[in-house]
């Protein structure tokens, strides 16, 4: 039914009138509403996997300081400022490679919201303006949903446009504007540009240190995804201070239980095992797995994925070993 009124609207008064607009963001809700529960449905069945991602105002996986209005497009801006918990990009639901046809019902999901976010961004332009907070909200939504889609050089075009548009309309520190800006590094990440991606991190982490404080779990979440883009580009020492550092204050804020708490202590267990400290990667790396069985149980597919964690490392600490000669007697 929505569909029919968008685009029976659409056809009648046109792409710009205010009706035709909140048809489309109606459906656009329902579309992210039926993606989150195809998500929470799969959940259940495959490993979640953390990594940085797109931060989602709305989201129960983005953090509440970055929630805002911006998050869904709205040509009135009545929907309320959606509450959100934390994330580091959080474990973000992931489906597991293993088994790539339970992926197909979100996939169509995302490609159903690109089509919509496509519609109501080229709505929002021309009745309200390319620099409209609405307009920009519905482009940072649409970068989202071409990053789940994997598009991600287009993701990164339309997320710079969302950057720019916001920083120069909300100024450069507002929650919005640090939404887009870790998008935009989760976009470059995807394409190998770390460099980029890591003073795009940089610059999502001071403002979030500016507005919310050094210890704040968003604030950390940053942190985390920081330490990530430092990791790949071999920046070994620097990306272990800021697991560490990310991992404090995870225990004191979220508790030794929690899913991101543990995942720090999964992603510390692997810069340690590549500066080759592997006494204490050990450590962590078991400490991951007792955790994860003693707060989310054996089963869970984040405690099975330390659990495998644990065995590869052990795996080739016994392959790179110096062989012992036997002892005569």
């Amino acid at each position: 039914m929505y569909r029919r009124a968008s685009a029976g609207r659409k056809k009648v008064l046109g792409s710009d009138h205010q009706y035709t607009i909140k048809s489309f963001n109606d459906l656009a809700l329902l579309l992210e509403i039926r993606k989150k529960n195809d998500k929470a449905e799969i959940a259940h069945q495959h490993a979640p996997e953390e990594r940085g991602e797109p931060l989602r105002p709305g989201d129960a996986d983005t953090p509440s300081s970055f929630s805002s209005t911006g998050g869904k497009p709205s040509s009135q801006n009545e929907h309320a400022e959606a509450e959100v918990a934390s994330q580091p990009h959080h474990p973000q639901i992931l489906l597991s490679v293993d088994s790539p046809a339970a992926s197909l019902p979100v996939q169509r999901m995302h490609g159903e919201e690109e089509i919509m976010y496509r519609d109501a961004l080229e709505a929002m332009e021309s009745a309200l303006g390319p620099e409209h907070q609405d307009t920009l909200n519905s482009m940072n939504m649409l970068g989202e949903t071409l990053l789940d889609l994997k598009k991600y050089n287009e993701a990164e075009a339309t997320i710079r446009r969302a950057v720019a548009g916001r920083e120069k309309i909300l100024g450069p520190v507002h929650r919005d504007t640090l939404i887009s800006a870790n998008n935009l590094a989760v976009a470059l990440c995807k394409q190998k540009k770390h460099d980029e991606a890591e003073d795009m991190y940089r610059r999502a982490l001071m403002g979030a240190e500016r507005t919310l404080g050094r210890h704040h779990q968003d604030t950390l979440m940053c942190v985390y995804n920081l330490a990530g883009a430092l990791h790949k580009q071999g920046w070994h020492h620097e990306a272990e201070l800021m697991y560490w550092r990310a991992l404090g204050g995870r225990e004191k804020i979220l508790g030794s239980g929690h899913r991101h708490t543990l995942w720090s202590v999964t992603k510390l267990g692997a810069i340690l095992h590549d500066q080759g400290k592997h006494s204490a990667a050990e450590i962590m790396y078991r400490r991951a797995v007792a955790d994860g069985v003693k707060y989310l149980g054996v089963h869970d597919g984040l405690t099975l994925k330390s659990v495998k964690c644990l065995a590869m490392f052990l795996q080739s600490r016994a392959s790179t070993a110096p062989n012992k000669v036997p002892q005569s007697r």
